[in-house]
């Protein structure tokens, strides 16, 4: 028998109901708790930008970041790229600009908003030592350069031009400058260690190289010859013997003795003066060699340097006696050098003398060996250096290398055209250095080839060279009154 369809409605209806109603006190299900990260680590970080990159070192239980890059990089302004963990944020951010030269902080937030510090510090490498030459120009820099490479190291600015021939002693260069201060760097860095006070040193015309020995700097002023302190600066004693003419040359101390000399004449005060390095008491006094800018050069008991118009004299350095005298009549402003028993020095000529010569004499008797010519003019302020059997000296704007025995021409060099030599070459380890015009050159010292030049931006004037090799040896200029 069939359910009557107005009976089988309402049981669906009911039936409905009663499904609803059983949904509805069904209990809800509980949702599954979302934890977030906390994760803050750094797992990368790198100066992709140098080249070659640079990987730094993470200490992730120090929580240090540590990096050592190229000798010579600006570390000022390096650009990192860093990597975080998985949904961390970084303060400041990657790929901005930070100063490593100190410590850098970097924060980073984890997810949950928990926080970690890593410090990052950036070391420099050491640069290769080639050895370094150090130079002045007229701009007032002061600069370092790589011996080998001719790149930069580092440069200091004073105050006014650098005409002074540097020297370098227990890892310290001293120069003059003339905004009238000596100043002492830290030869590596640049940094600077002392000035000299100019009310107390008061400089004039400061071309000169100063003389470093036994802890003490001498050098010449206005109307006084100095001694000071080479760590501290201090003035330790002064001599006077003129107040018009001031003392120019560079001073050359042997034996405990200091010898230099007055440039001018006022009642026969000026010429060589021999003193004691320590007390500053004089020794004996040699008027006869009158106007002098030629640094003495000592050797074996004899002193030699030249005049401006009485030629070139051999004196006894414990009396002051002159012992012979050569060639008078010519400017010898060019400081002599001394090698196996001959000296050698620079001539200029004298109303149109035809003299500009590089000359070669017998150190004990004054009588010549040979002398050599040279065509582009004379060797003004450049003085001779001599290495392996070669004299080396600029004259007009040449650079020429002569046979010391015999006095012939090896090879010259003039790269530039319408500059003159003004200061002297240095020979270190298989090199030549001089500077013509703006430029620093290094030549091969035995064929002349050119290996380098550094640009200085403006000329290099009286300011020679001085050479540190990579063993620390220091090969100075003939114009310091050295003796090689």
């Amino acid at each position: 028998m069939k359910t009557p369809v107005r009976l089988l409605m309402p049981l669906l209806f009911i039936l409905g109901l009663i499904i609803i109603w059983s949904c509805k006190n069904e209990p809800e299900p509980t949702p599954t708790p979302v934890t977030k990260s906390s994760a803050k680590d750094i797992t990368q970080f790198s100066f992709s930008a140098l080249s070659p990159a640079v990987d730094a070192v993470i200490d992730a239980a120090a929580k240090t970041i540590k990096a050592t890059v190229p000798a010579g990089t600006d570390i000022t302004k390096l650009v990192p790229t860093i990597t975080v963990s998985d949904k961390a944020t970084l303060s400041p951010a990657t790929g901005a600009a930070q100063d490593f030269s100190k410590e850098v902080s970097y924060t980073v937030t984890a997810e949950d908003a928990s926080t970690q510090i890593f410090k990052a510090t950036v070391t420099v490498d050491k640069p290769i030592n080639n050895g370094t030459v150090y130079i002045g120009n007229l701009d007032g820099n002061f600069y370092a350069i790589d011996a080998l490479t001719g790149a930069k190291k580092w440069e200091f600015k004073t105050g006014a031009s650098v005409n002074s021939t540097p020297t370098v002693v227990n890892g310290v260069v001293f120069f003059a400058s003339w905004d009238k201060k000596l100043y002492a760097l830290d030869a590596e860095t640049g940094a600077k260690k002392w000035e000299s006070n100019p009310t107390a040193v008061v400089l004039l015309q400061p071309f000169a190289a100063p003389m470093v020995v036994n802890g003490m700097l001498y050098y010449g002023g206005e109307h006084h010859l100095y001694a000071l302190d080479a760590a501290t600066g201090a003035k330790k004693w002064e001599y006077m013997n003129d107040d018009v003419y001031s003392w120019q040359a560079s001073p050359t101390v042997v034996d405990g003795v200091v010898y230099a000399t007055i440039r001018g004449s006022s009642g026969g005060k000026s010429g060589l003066h021999a003193l004691n390095a320590t007390t500053g008491a004089l020794k004996w006094h040699q008027p006869g060699i009158g106007i002098s800018e030629s640094s003495p050069a000592v050797a074996n008991g004899i002193l030699f340097a030249g005049s401006e118009f009485n030629g070139f004299m051999a004196i006894d350095a414990q009396t002051g006696a002159i012992k012979w005298t050569f060639a008078s009549g010519w400017v010898t402003n060019s400081s002599p050098t001394v090698a196996n028993g001959v000296v050698y020095v620079g001539a200029s000529a004298v109303a149109n003398s035809n003299n500009d010569k590089l000359y070669a004499v017998d150190a004990a008797t004054g009588v010549k060996k040979w002398e050599f010519r040279t065509p582009d003019g004379g060797p003004d302020y450049s003085s001779p250096m001599v290495a392996g059997g070669i004299v080396y000296i600029g004259a007009g704007g040449t650079l020429y290398a002569v046979d010391a025995a015999l006095g012939t021409k090896k090879w010259e060099a003039k790269p530039e055209v319408g500059n003159l030599i003004l200061s002297g070459p240095v020979v270190a380890t298989g090199l030549v250095y001089q500077a013509i015009g703006k430029k620093l050159y290094a030549y091969d010292a035995a064929t002349g080839a050119k290996k380098w030049e550094y640009d200085t931006g403006r000329t290099i004037d009286h300011s020679s060279p001085c050479v540190v090799a990579k063993d620390g040896t220091v090969y100075h200029a003939g114009i310091s009154g050295a003796v090689q």
